[in-house]
């Protein structure tokens, strides 16, 4: 393995929770009975992805008054939702090898910082996780703020950094932030994205040279 940092997205490249996301936001917005925004009904789970939940609810229409109660009820069922059934491919393998080799590593994410760490509590982390969550910076994805605050908060080599993310939204931040290695890993709610600022597109995470040699299982 090469010696780097990496840093993860987490929804999409940790998880593949994008559908679980869409599908507690319109059971909770159901339950809203005719306080529910009309527009829900022609929005697609493609085009949410990447956006922060305070970005969802704007986007759906849900008036700002309402979005405290909503988002309460969507991050606790989603933390009910959530299982180790959504983890993708060969990620606890990944994690662990980076660990195991004393490899510098963090995760940047739109999603509010409960959501993360119960997304990450399924990784068995030697430690608690460095995470910048949306809830940690004034301005998220696309801008470069979260992953300046995580190369700042592992001290990490910005030329010796890798990202993985799944959005255009997040490569759009870690290119703005300088990071010169951005893999795409789509998903199969990835039809939407572009990724034409990648460095390159993923099928696997031992497409990525700097691993190889890693046995991710």
């Amino acid at each position: 393995m090469n010696r780097c940092h990496v840093i993860f997205d987490i929804d999409g490249v940790i998880v593949d929770s994008e559908q679980l996301h869409f599908d507690v936001l319109l059971d909770v917005l159901g339950e809203l009975g005719e306080r529910a925004p009309a527009k829900i009904s022609d929005i697609q789970p493609q085009q949410l992805i990447g956006l922060s939940l305070a970005e969802t609810l704007d986007e759906v229409g849900l008036p700002p008054s309402m979005q405290q109660e909503v988002t309460e009820k969507i991050i606790a069922r989603y933390q009910e939702k959530l299982s180790a059934h959504y983890l993708r491919p060969g990620i606890t393998g990944l994690i662990a090898a980076l660990q195991q080799n004393g490899i510098n590593f963090g995760f940047v994410s739109t999603a509010p910082r409960d959501v993360c760490l119960a997304n990450l509590s399924l990784l068995g982390l030697h430690a608690p996780p460095a995470l910048i969550s949306g809830d940690d910076v004034e301005r998220t994805k696309p801008f470069p703020d979260p992953y300046l605050a995580m190369l700042k908060l592992k001290e990490m080599d910005v030329q010796q950094t890798l990202v993985i993310e799944d959005t255009d939204l997040g490569i759009a931040a870690a290119k703005q932030a300088g990071i010169p290695w951005v893999y795409a890993w789509p998903h199969a709610l990835s039809v939407a994205e572009q990724y034409g600022q990648a460095s390159r597109i993923i099928a696997r995470l031992t497409d990525i040279p700097q691993f190889s040699g890693i046995n991710i299982v």
